[in-house]
């Protein structure tokens, strides 16, 4: 996960707001988005299987998946040591000795195969210049055949007309959800001049490229998509 203009996923007093004024507080339905990737992830990853968490960093999605399933296994694979310091926190607890964390990138992720995969709002960090492509690339070549894929992000087109209006849905959702003004102002600013967000069909296009199968849309809110693809 690279850094962000706004926001050093590198420095522990940063990665200590994360679970606060991250995800669950800027993710419209976070809880809900968790519950349906468990329940898609079920349909075809059997009761001992092997996931790989792409941006484990953190732990949210990770801690979540193992409370649900008390016989998964988890691969963690993160660039940022204080982020999986976070996960090791958060998710430690639930998962315990079935969680396995890397620091690194999806190509310095053991080889597989793994039974599904997850990459939850990681994407829109990657710069669209053959990165996002190489992260799945890698991401499907790890995985069994018909394996189920989790991908989700904030899909957001920097030529789109109306870009500026969902920016500001962005800020006011997370204003709602009681982060304060500054921070909301600072991630509202980092979104205005990101380069790395995609329109949806990117996403779309990227997965067909990158060799899945079969993908469906099964999350929309404002701006966030996410989709589950198999391999």
């Amino acid at each position: 996960m690279p850094d962000l203009p706004k926001f050093d996923f590198h420095t522990r007093a940063n990665v200590d707001r994360y679970l606060s004024n991250g995800p669950p507080a800027f993710t419209p339905g976070h809880a809900g988005l968790l519950q349906m990737a468990g329940v898609l992830l079920a349909e075809r990853t059997p009761d001992e299987g092997r996931i790989l968490v792409v941006g484990a960093g953190g732990g949210l999605e990770t801690r979540y998946l193992a409370t649900a399933s008390k016989t998964w296994r988890f691969v963690g694979i993160d660039p940022s040591a204080a982020m999986l310091d976070l996960a090791r926190e958060t998710a430690g607890p639930a998962a315990g000795d079935r969680l396995e964390l890397i620091q690194g990138v999806v190509a310095d992720a053991p080889e597989g195969p793994f039974d599904a995969a997850t990459c939850i709002l990681v994407m829109g960090l990657v710069p669209d210049d053959g990165g996002k492509l190489d992260l799945l690339r890698e991401v499907r070549r790890r995985l069994k055949p018909g394996a189920p894929f989790i991908l989700v992000d904030q899909c957001l087109d920097p030529a789109a007309a109306d870009r500026d209006l969902r920016l500001d849905r962005y800020a006011a959702y997370a204003r709602a959800s009681g982060v304060d003004p500054a921070t909301v102002a600072g991630a509202r600013a980092m979104m205005e001049t990101g380069t790395t967000f995609v329109a949806p069909q990117r996403n779309e296009a990227l997965l067909t490229e990158a060799g899945f199968e079969t993908f469906e849309l099964f999350y929309l809110a404002m701006a966030w998509r996410g989709w589950l693809a198999h391999a």
